[in-house]
């Protein structure tokens, strides 16, 4: 009696079992979504403070008139080190 119910009705059942999956599946990405998005946000100052460091190490090149190509003396700089 179960195998003739299953027989007669796997294609009902298989629909909902891949309804089921996909809509478990569809909430899954909503939450990672939410996450990823949160994560940018929170690293937003960051990438602000990055893009600021850059473009002063590339401006840099004196420092109280010496040339300081290398980079950690750039970084110094930009970073307030000095007087």
């Amino acid at each position: 009696m179960l195998k003739e119910l299953f027989e007669n009705n796997k294609y009902l059942i298989f629909a909902g079992l891949s309804t089921v999956s996909l809509v478990f599946t569809s909430i899954s990405i909503i939450s990672l979504s939410r996450s990823v998005n949160k994560i940018s946000i929170d690293l937003e100052p960051l990438s602000t403070w990055a893009e600021s460091q850059n473009e002063c190490i590339t401006k840099t090149f004196r420092i109280d008139g010496k040339n300081t190509q290398g980079i950690p003396s750039k970084v110094w700089s930009c970073n307030g080190g000095g007087q």
